[in-house]
């Protein structure tokens, strides 16, 4: 009886931790979807008058589409928003090192949100400029710095043990319990079998 209830208890254990797991995972997500619409809201550039009424439709010279930009094009800038997985930019020098290298492309340090988030801007006609030698990276890269860290391995080294360990234990009760059953069962008779008659 005993063991039935621990057996109990852990499976139970399970459940309540995956309850769990759901109800923090949902949180983050609205949390994440929160902090993105209201970035969207206050960041998103629209199109004013100004910028449409001095750019005549497909206005280039000779017909050749890669012409000298138009000086009303360097009037239109392109913006993105670089990201950290941490607190990243809270040290100086990785913050000058990710200007430097976002200036190599020609972006231009708008301001730095928080110490996770820098938004850059630069003139749309770099966009078709030719370049002889090409950075290493993404002149059109959102994230900067490692994808996880070490909080987020700790987190999910727990998250695994909490998960393991329980059926490791559920496993070893199961089996500890059916070979004590076993012992307890009467010896079986044992049948002779019957000669083959030849």
């Amino acid at each position: 009886m005993v063991e039935i209830l621990i057996w109990s208890l852990m499976v139970g254990s399970l459940g309540l931790e995956a309850a769990l797991a759901g109800v923090l995972v949902s949180r983050e997500q609205l949390a994440a979807g929160q902090k993105y619409d209201e970035e969207e809201e206050v960041l998103t550039r629209y199109e004013s008058q100004e910028d449409n009424f001095n750019a005549p439709e497909n206005a280039r010279s000779n017909g050749n589409p890669k012409s000298a930009p138009n000086p009303v094009d360097l009037t239109v800038w392109e913006y993105k928003i670089v990201r950290a997985s941490s607190d990243l930019f809270r040290n100086p020098a990785i913050f000058h090192k990710l200007c430097a290298e976002e200036a190599e492309v020609g972006w231009i340090l708008l301001e730095k949100l928080d110490d996770r988030r820098v938004r850059f801007k630069r003139p749309i006609a770099l966009r078709d400029a030719p370049r002889p030698n090409l950075p290493l990276f993404d002149p059109y890269r959102t994230h900067y710095g490692p994808l996880s860290n070490a909080t987020t391995w700790a987190v999910a080294s727990v998250f695994l043990s909490a998960i393991v360990l329980p059926a490791i234990l559920g496993y070893a009760l199961v089996s500890t319990t059916l070979t004590r059953t076993r012992s307890n069962w009467p010896p079986a008779p044992v049948q002779s079998l019957p000669s083959p008659r030849g």
